[in-house]
């Protein structure tokens, strides 16, 4: 009778398990799931809105989900009708970009429009008439002070404004509403810009505080809509939009929301509604399945074809809401040389600017060098553009009509 010792018993299960491992790891193949997608979808979003300058219409195709791009659909023929007989053409101002400016007198509150294009290939398309309907001007704009997730911190409950609409509309008025948000904020430059040295002359800027303040302006990610078909009034309070995080850049000096309110057709309405659920919900473990919601433009030889987008008609009423400084703005990395000009005349001071920049020839980087004034006849050449110049920040230095 053999005996086995505890060692050779403990080796003999380590290699048992060591060759199951083995045989595991031979039977096991990569997965490698079939994300195919629908690609050479038309996509087609566009609009007419009263007030509006200039109305578009964008027509694309989709691309494949491994190759996302945007396909433009050049060369076609774009119109709009309206119930009464009246054609409205497009021009092509970009690939599949289609604009025409039309006379506010034409699109009138409670005519009919519709959509008609065709293809290179000669494919016809149309949408369904929408109603023009007039929009009641917005409520009231406000925010309050909520915790939200921050994508700024990564926190889950930090603190910002949550902003809100108020809809109170008359009885006869549309049921059907959408918001469409716009934000813009002011950004500086950590000091005035005095001059610039591009390596063979020192330029001069005037006035000094030309590139010190910007203004940037971005839409609002997100899909906003209500109804209140259901209620016995035409009035919503508190229809939430976007989340502000109190820790952004944007609020560091001055920020403002425009919101835009336009009234809708009841499958306008359900587009937008069915578009904001499905951004809303997805991503979270208990999420709807995706779906297409409904396109009101077809195909007009083969219904069956499945085409993407919305062709909606509607009129704009705005607000907006200002938001003072509510954190210390960004600090910047700025290496500069300080210098002392005793001097009013322009040419003596950059006489004397330039005789200091030679004395660091040899450890400087390339030219150009952006000078600032600290106090008096202190002087401070700067390595960086940003430090000087606001629109390294991000957008321009012209403020906007509305700004207050």
């Amino acid at each position: 009778m053999k005996i086995i010792t505890a060692t050779k018993y403990r080796y003999c299960i380590i290699m048992a398990i060591i060759s199951l491992m083995l045989f595991l790891t031979q039977c096991i193949s990569p997965y490698e799931p079939d994300i195919q997608g629908k690609s050479g979808l038309l996509v087609v979003d566009g609009s007419i809105i009263k007030g509006r300058e200039t109305q578009v219409i964008k027509i694309s195709k989709t691309s494949p989900i491994s190759q996302p791009e945007y396909l433009p659909v050049e060369n076609c023929n774009v119109r709009i009708i309206d119930n009464t007989g009246n054609e409205f053409v497009f021009d092509e101002e970009s690939p599949g970009k289609y604009v025409a400016n039309i006379d506010d007198a034409w699109l009138n509150y409670n005519k009919q429009f519709k959509l008609i294009f065709t293809t290179l290939s000669g494919d016809g398309y149309e949408s369904d008439y929408q109603w023009l309907l007039e929009t009641t001007p917005v409520d009231s704009v406000y925010y309050i002070p909520e915790y939200h997730y921050s994508s700024v911190t990564g926190e889950e409950s930090t603190e910002g404004m949550q902003f809100y609409v108020d809809l109170d509309a008359p009885e006869d008025a549309s049921r059907y509403y959408r918001w469409v948000l716009e934000e813009t904020w002011e950004s500086h430059a950590d000091k005035e810009i005095w001059g610039v040295y591009d390596g063979q002359t020192i330029k001069r800027f005037y006035p000094s505080d030309s590139l010190y303040r910007c203004w940037k302006t971005k839409d609002v990610t997100g899909l906003y809509c209500a109804s209140t078909i259901n209620l016995s009034e035409n009035r919503i309070k508190k229809v939430p939009l976007h989340f502000l995080d109190s820790h952004s850049p944007k609020v560091s000096i001055k920020y403002c929301a425009t919101i835009e309110q336009y009234a809708l057709n009841a499958d306008a309405y359900e587009y937008w509604y069915e578009k904001e659920r499905e951004l809303n919900e997805s991503g979270n473990i208990y999420t709807i399945q995706p779906s297409q919601p409904k396109s009101n433009i077809h195909n007009i030889n083969n219904p069956d074809e499945q085409v993407m987008g919305f062709f909606w008609v509607a009129s704009c009423t705005i607000k907006r809401v200002f938001i003072k400084s509510l954190t210390s703005p960004e600090g910047f990395s700025c290496s500069s040389i300080g210098t002392y000009c005793e001097s009013t005349n322009f040419h003596d001071i950059a006489a004397c600017i330039y005789s200091q920049l030679i004395g660091f020839a040899d450890v400087l980087p390339e030219a150009p060098y952006y000078i600032s004034v600290q106090y008096g006849s202190q002087y401070s050449i700067y390595l960086t553009p940003w430090c000087v110049d606001c629109r390294w920040l991000g957008g321009v230095a012209r403020k906007p009509d509305f700004w207050e």
